[in-house]
């Protein structure tokens, strides 16, 4: 048995967004929460304590660390390819996943879009072998 300890952090969220609203100038944030050291108990506490320290304004961002961005026209195929080193995951698991992004531009798009909408995640985090690969994505989604 795991034994969780809940008061083992500091509730310095309200303190930040109490902080943010004294100031007109300052932009204050939390830059990442890691699921590995915050208590999802503690996180979903500290984000209803700022939904109403702030009256309802505040959005809790979340964010995902992309493994792997593949643009290509078969997504199967190299969902396939990835499942072969990746053992522990199908195909259909792999281009489920919020951490891998298999496909066109256009549906690389979409699938951002739809994550976005479903999971909430609003930023994601790539490692630099695959900023080339993003790159058009990231230039449709400005506009350019």
């Amino acid at each position: 048995m795991t034994r969780v300890n809940l008061g083992a952090w500091s509730f310095w969220m309200p303190a930040l967004i109490s902080a943010a609203e004294a100031t007109k100038s300052l932009r204050v944030g939390t830059n990442v929460l890691n699921n590995d050291f915050r208590h999802p108990v503690l996180v979903a506490r500290e984000a209803a304590t700022i939904d109403l320290l702030t009256e309802g304004y505040a959005q809790l961002e979340l964010n995902a660390l992309v493994q792997r961005i593949v643009v290509t026209d078969h997504p199967r195929q190299a969902a396939e390819e990835l499942a072969r080193r990746w053992t522990q995951l199908s195909p259909e698991e792999i281009l489920q996943s919020p951490y891998v992004l298999i496909g066109t531009v256009d549906k690389l798009i979409e699938d951002l879009h739809a994550r976005r909408k479903c999971w909430g995640i609003s930023y994601y985090v790539i490692f630099e072998p695959y900023v080339d690969a993003l790159a058009a994505v990231v230039a449709r989604l400005a506009g350019k």
